[in-house]
């Protein structure tokens, strides 16, 4: 690809002119095929070649060395923290900077030091890079700024608000109002704190997977993921409603999750074991009725519940979060036992999950909204066109005449989640035999019979 280059060589003058030093830059990218598994053909960055990056870097350091009298090589690195650790061992160079963790990183190791920033370009780091004579040695001063401090460029400010306008429909999409005990909604730190985003995430992965009617009525008792798992990075402002794009940049579309039995020992202690020391990816999230308490390292609660060491709890959770290395007391485990993980085939995608969640939802606050206790009332409030049968548009249109839902009219993903979830004769319409079947499957005309929901 004509637009690639190998290395860069940046060459910085002294103040009065009589020294110059040459510094070769070097951008090194992980090679690990889990990343770019879930790329379609022709593969991750078009189709490119991903070589090692210690053998890139071993090569083109000697390069730049040899052929460019470079006095300095910087790798710049996307890697995890433990492969930087790994060139920071087997490379004579005074100072790795690198990304792909989601936290700031500024450490020693082996006389090299570390430098990471963090996501989404909330703090920069600064570098003072000084040689004071012709002979010595670099010495090197880095900070990390938060560029909050500073005013936006103009243009490029306007520049980033057009780029993000096409996610507008995204944003204008609302799934489900956020409910007061997890406002402040923010993700910000998801892999050093229990944040409220990661709590109110796992509790809906928890809800539906306890009201999927597919699923033969599994119960489950909670939900932890790994902090990682949660990516916005973001403070939301209070106004804010749970939106299509909000499920987008938290969660990634491919992430799945299976139900496991553990003991309660288990989900305490390896819980718990990821709640110490500096920010890690495997900081573990949970949902309501879930507690634990600093004072007694321990998980208190569980399903809202004291929770019982020796009971087996159902928990619905990213398999691979056990056995990562995160969390040592469930890898530990998990290692000795795959017998008690599920098979592949009974995972469950979590955005399909999700989705599937808020349509039965807004099938029930349709139904309740309108005050039908027959199946007609509902078809004859949501058929505009007369024609007898429920179209996508028609479903669009009555998330916000019907519920004062926030749409989109260019973004019908919401909709034709809840038209497929009501088309339970999979004919791509939902007629009155559709509608009625599914009421009834849902079990809206019990609802009224047993008294539990009143006619205005």
């Amino acid at each position: 690809m004509d637009s690639q280059q190998e290395y860069d060589v940046v060459e910085v003058v002294s103040a009065d002119g009589t020294q110059t030093r040459r510094v070769g830059l070097v951008a090194c990218l992980s090679d690990d095929p889990a990343l770019y598994a879930n790329f379609k053909p022709p593969g991750a960055f078009g189709g490119a070649t991903i070589d090692c990056p210690w053998t890139t870097l071993r090569r083109l350091k000697a390069k730049l060395e040899d052929d460019e009298r470079c006095d300095l090589v910087l790798p710049l690195q996307h890697t995890y923290v433990p492969d930087d650790h790994r060139t920071c061992r087997e490379f004579d160079v005074p100072l790795v900077l690198s990304g792909h963790d989601h936290h700031r990183v500024d450490e020693v190791v082996d006389g090299t030091r570390l430098l990471k920033p963090g996501l989404d370009a909330i703090y920069a780091t600064v570098l003072t890079i000084e040689w004071a004579d012709a002979e010595a040695e670099p010495t090197i001063a880095a900070e990390f700024v938060p560029l909050a401090d500073y005013a936006a460029d103009a243009a490029m400010a306007a520049a980033a608000t057009e780029a993000y306008e096409v996610l507008a429909p995204l944003r204008n999409t609302e799934l489900a109002r956020v409910p007061p005990h997890f406002r402040p909604l923010s993700s910000s730190n998801s892999r050093g704190r229990v944040c409220s985003m990661g709590r109110l995430v796992c509790t809906l992965i928890r809800n539906a997977v306890n009201t999927d009617r597919s699923l033969g009525g599994e119960h489950v008792d909670g939900c932890i993921i790994m902090g990682g798992n949660i990516r916005g990075g973001a403070d939301y402002s209070p106004e804010s409603f749970f939106s299509l794009e909000t499920l987008e940049a938290e969660v990634k579309p491919e992430e799945v999750v299976g139900i496991v039995e553990m003991p309660g020992w288990l989900l305490s202690e390896g819980v718990r074991a990821t709640h110490r020391g500096d920010p890690i990816p495997g900081w573990m999230q949970y949902g309501d009725g879930i507690e634990e308490c600093e004072e007694a390292d321990a998980l208190t609660m569980v399903a809202g519940r004291p929770l019982e060491r020796d009971a087996v709890y159902r928990i619905v959770t990213k398999v691979g979060d056990l056995t990562n290395g995160q969390s040592a007391p469930f890898t530990e485990y998990y290692t000795s036992h795959p017998e008690a993980l599920p098979p592949k085939g009974n995972y469950l995608n979590i955005h399909s999950l999700l989705m599937s969640y808020f349509a039965r939802n807004l099938w029930h606050r349709m139904w309740e909204n309108i005050h039908a206790d027959d199946e007609d009332g509902v078809l004859d409030a949501l058929d505009l066109d007369g024609d007898g049968q429920i179209s996508v548009e028609e479903i669009h249109a009555a998330l916000a005449r019907i519920l004062g839902m926030s749409t989109d009219c260019t973004q019908m993903a919401l909709a034709r989640y809840v038209h497929r979830f009501a088309d339970v004769n999979g004919h791509g319409e939902v007629t009155r035999d559709d509608l009625l079947r599914f009421v009834r499957d849902e079990g809206l005309f019990s609802d009224y019979e047993d008294g539990l929901r009143v006619r205005a």
